[in-house]
């Protein structure tokens, strides 16, 4: 059995795929809410249709399909950079805010300090424990607020992509290979000599480490980030 989205080959009895996630059998499970924004169900794909006998035959469905897909260019785009803005997004830090809080209480202590040599020490406490706690809760909710527009954002496009890759005659390429530089590279490498057929190229290691989602290119670079940071 091979992944509808991603081309890796599966166990028969297998529910996911291990390389990308994607369920390769129905299961009925839902993502949990974010900031109360339910996410609408992801579209499932559509069976893939067998892989051409001859390489004529595979070239020619090959460019067939480029102008299919042509069409959705720039929904690849914008899921691609969608995917890098959730890749980006940081939860609020409190350490940040306990710092701001600080050295605002402090600017405002100094000046009142000017005016009124007599104000009570606590003040000081008082405004620090305000800014900290109120910023932090501010950035905390925009934060929410930004990822569940994210996460609705990155599953409408990926669904309308999902819903024109089902609608695609005799497509035996899987999702992840319908991105239109994914199918010049393999046009050009059957046209070349490079590889002889579509299982060549999909077996290639030096091909697939290039056609990693980019979803999986953006959390390995949040978790690259990350660890910097600690």
């Amino acid at each position: 059995m091979i992944c509808r989205k991603c081309g890796c080959r599966l166990e028969r009895d297998r529910e996911t795929c291990y390389f990308c996630g994607e369920e390769a059998k129905p299961s009925g499970r839902e993502r949990e809410p974010i900031a109360h924004v339910v996410l609408p169900p992801k579209v499932p794909l559509g069976e893939l249709s067998p892989v051409p006998g001859s390489r004529e035959e595979t070239l020619r469905e090959l460019r067939r399909l480029q102008a299919y897909f042509r069409k959705m260019e720039d929904k690849y785009a914008v899921l691609s950079d969608l995917w890098m803005l959730d890749a980006h997004l940081r939860a609020p830090s409190l350490l940040h805010w306990t710092v701001a809080g600080g050295l605002l209480a402090l600017v405002v202590q100094f000046f009142v300090a000017l005016h009124l040599p007599l104000a009570y020490s606590s003040l000081f406490f008082i405004i620090w424990g305000a800014v900290a706690t109120l910023g932090y809760m501010w950035s905390g909710r925009r934060y929410e607020h930004t990822r569940a527009r994210l996460a609705l954002d990155i599953r409408r496009t990926e669904n309308a992509i999902r819903e024109h890759f089902n609608k695609a005659e005799g497509c035996f390429l899987p999702l992840d290979y319908t991105q239109p530089e994914v199918i010049r590279e393999l046009i050009e490498g059957l046209d070349s000599g490079l590889f002889s057929s579509f299982e060549d190229f999909r077996m290639d290691k030096t091909v697939l480490s290039d056609i990693v989602p980019a979803r999986e290119q953006a959390d390995i670079a949040r978790d690259v980030t990350r660890s910097i940071e600690q």
